[in-house]
């Protein structure tokens, strides 16, 4: 956690010479502090991919200054970036093969270091698409947009919550967070009433907003009310159950909050 920026000057330097360079470090440092040689990278329109590991909220033990939650903020500010965070091994491995095979500039390969409570499994037919997701639990009534097995877990223990209440909550993983297939998309939300997101970030900068600025460029949202949770503030520490309790993004917590959101909104 020291050379980012000498790691990363070398990878442009070997990019110019035609070669695919990729690069990983935590991604609270490689983020933050080599983003000037980031950004110089890519405006010489070279191709290189950047692994950031131990993204997120979670592991919080180690403290404010290895907790990623503005990563996506600085990488999607970059001309040419494509960034996804896989839920599981399977679209790890698929999306690695996207980053050097397929993807037109550069990119972000966003990992978490912690293992979800539960195997998050993409359907066996699954292929990673650009700008597509699937759905991970089926309901009628809204649509929860996350990423990631630790925000994939609170989302379906949040759905699992409300659909006890009455509510029927569809979980959807993107793990494209700043890329998306409008066709795909105008299909997904057609039969729903509100779209939330779940963050594993800063709650600006990342999926939320750009799934907002899509689906209003695209005059996909109509009338249909949309919220994003993620991370306000400074990151609390502590095991990860304490952090993600903090900042009200358990399970539990969200369900409280997505039932609040829609008794406001049905009064």
């Amino acid at each position: 956690g020291i050379a980012e920026q000498d790691m990363v000057s070398m990878a442009g330097g070997l990019a110019r010479h035609w070669l695919l360079p990729i690069v990983n470090s935590f991604a609270s440092f490689l983020a933050s502090r080599a983003n000037e040689q980031i950004y110089n990278n890519a405006t010489e329109r070279t191709r290189i991919v950047y692994v950031c590991h131990y993204a997120g909220l979670i592991p919080a033990g180690p403290g404010k200054s290895h907790q990623s939650l503005r990563d996506v903020a600085l990488f999607a500010n970059l001309p040419d970036f494509t960034i996804i965070q896989p839920a599981n091994g399977a679209e790890t491995s698929q999306a690695l093969d996207y980053c050097v095979d397929e993807a037109p500039g550069s990119s972000m390969l966003r990992l978490v270091i912690g293992p979800s409570p539960r195997q998050i499994d993409s359907p066996a037919s699954h292929r990673l698409t650009r700008g597509q997701g699937w759905v991970v639990r089926e309901g009628s009534g809204v649509l929860l947009f996350s990423y990631g097995p630790v925000m994939l877990h609170e989302a379906l223990v949040a759905s699992e919550i409300l659909d006890t209440l009455g509510v029927s909550v569809a979980v959807v993983n993107h793990p494209w967070l700043n890329a998306f297939d409008v066709e795909w998309l105008t299909t997904l939300i057609r039969p729903y009433s509100g779209v939330f997101v779940l963050e594993d970030h800063g709650v600006t900068g990342a999926l939320g907003d750009h799934l907002l600025s899509a689906l209003v460029k695209h005059r996909l949202l109509d009338d249909r009310y949309f919220e994003v949770f993620g991370v306000d503030g400074l990151p609390a520490c502590g095991t990860p159950a304490e952090a993600l309790a903090v900042h009200h993004l358990d399970g539990a917590s969200l369900a409280r909050r997505v039932m609040a959101s829609l008794e406001l909104r049905s009064t």
